[in-house]
Order: C-alpha cells, then sequence, then structure tokens
C-alpha cells in the first residue's frame, strides 16, 4: 500500500506543470548549456512536410505550444516563431503555423 501511494505521489509530481506556467524564452535569454531540450514542436515527425497545426492567431499557436510542452514535463520554450499565411484554402482569412523548443530550465 505505501509503495501505490509513494509511486502515485511521483506520477503526480511529474504533471504539476500548468500550461500557464511554461515561460516562453528569446534565444538571447538562455545559453545552450542553461537548459536541457525536451522535444522540437511540430518539426520532428514525418507528417511536418505535409500537415502542421494551424491556429487563428499567433496567441492561440504560442498557447497550444505551452499546452505541449506542459503536457511533456517542460517549463519553457525557445526558439518559437509563428508564420501568418493566408494560403490557397484559407480564403481570405489569415491563419498561423508555430513551432518551438520545449526545454526545461532548471
Amino acid at each position: 500500500m505505501l509503495t501505490a501511494v509513494i509511486l502515485a505521489g511521483g506520477l503526480c509530481a511529474c504533471a504539476t506543470i500548468k500550461a500557464e506556467d511554461v515561460k516562453v524564452y528569446k534565444p538571447a535569454q538562455l545559453r545552450q548549456g542553461e537548459y536541457e531540450t525536451v522535444k522540437r514542436l511540430w518539426v520532428e515527425t514525418w507528417r511536418t512536410p505535409f500537415w502542421v497545426p494551424s491556429y487563428s492567431s499567433a496567441k492561440d499557436g504560442i498557447a497550444a505550444l505551452q499546452d505541449k510542452a506542459a503536457a511533456l514535463g517542460a517549463n519553457g520554450l525557445i526558439n518559437v516563431d509563428c508564420y501568418g499565411d493566408k494560403g490557397l484554402f484559407s480564403f481570405g482569412s489569415q491563419s498561423f503555423t508555430c513551432y518551438g523548443k520545449a526545454i526545461k530550465v532548471p
């Protein structure tokens, strides 16, 4: 029983990062050795050349990146950028594609 409680406590500690707690850093704020890379978001999959998520605003895109980073246990994002596009199928409205690197900062 004690083992189950300890394991449950350990699992809960991993899930304590909330999307709003994920800080977005500018590249000049941190040097390479000052953080651990968790995952590059939206660029490391074979699907990327064919589809990436798009959002109605850059703010929505960054919020989605923060949500994904928090789910991965990261507490920061770096090298974040969003590109607006009035593509062929956007019918006049602009959509945004955002990417970044989920990181852990001690």
